[in-house]
């Protein structure tokens, strides 16, 4: 709940002339941005939602040095170049370890030297350890004076109930599977309701036929078909 306090303490302490902070959603540039500026430092928002006019306006203002922060999205972890940026803050950690490189990646730049940091809290500190198994190193921590953490670091896993780190999810497509599966599963299993009984019809009764006078001799009947026996070599008549 202090990352602000504390963003606004470093700012202030290392006097820093630029910084870009990361979050994770749109809201929270605004909200990042306006307590910024509340506090008297400079601050603009950039996220996805802009008109490309209003995006293009925060960037060139925090190049030229009239915005002293830009609080941004993923949006500007790629192809945004600021020439000597000192300093990139992960407010919020990235889901993804790739987004973390590329965040970074806005500092230090053209052989210059450059500070990333990142505000990690006993929910978030799995997934930065994770960030760290995938780069296969270790980062340093450190805990300002008045902002020790008030909860220890756990083993859980980020957000047990759902979400945490990309890739760790399940797709669209293993969705699918899965429910796919419990459907199969479900058709299988005996069903506990009774089948209702189809309505019976009425047995069908028998066409009636039209009453015909039993033959009294033999020659009465007529032959349905009779056969010719012709003898050999004689002509047919």
């Amino acid at each position: 709940p202090r990352r602000t306090q504390l963003l606004r303490h470093l700012i202030e302490t290392h006097e820093w002339t630029q910084v870009l902070v990361f979050v994770a959603t749109k809201y929270s540039t605004g909200h990042v941005a306006e307590k910024l500026r509340r506090a008297g430092i400079d601050a603009a928002s950039l996220h996805g939602q802009l008109s490309q006019s209003a995006r293009t306006q925060a960037i060139s203002e925090f190049k030229s040095g009239a915005v002293r922060v830009l609080v941004a999205t993923d949006l500007a972890a790629r192809g945004l170049d600021i020439p000597a940026l000192p300093v990139v803050v992960n407010y919020d950690l990235p889901r993804s370890v790739v987004s973390y490189t590329h965040r970074i990646g806005r500092t230090g730049r053209a052989g210059l030297s450059g500070h990333a940091i990142s505000f990690i809290s006993a929910d978030t500190y799995p997934h930065f350890e994770l960030i760290e198994k995938r780069h296969s190193r270790l980062i340093p921590r450190e805990q300002v004076d008045g902002f020790e953490p008030v909860a220890l670091p756990s083993s859980v896993p980020l957000n047990p109930g759902g979400g945490g780190v990309k890739g760790k999810r399940k797709s669209k497509k293993d969705k699918l599977r899965e429910a796919a599966a419990l459907a199969q599963k479900t058709d299988a299993a005996p069903s506990l309701v009774p089948p209702a009984p189809r309505p019976s019809s009425p047995p069908a009764k028998p066409k009636p036929r039209p009453d015909r006078p039993a033959p009294e001799r033999l020659d009465d009947m007529q032959p349905s078909f009779a056969w010719h026996r012709a003898r050999p070599g004689s002509r047919r008549r």
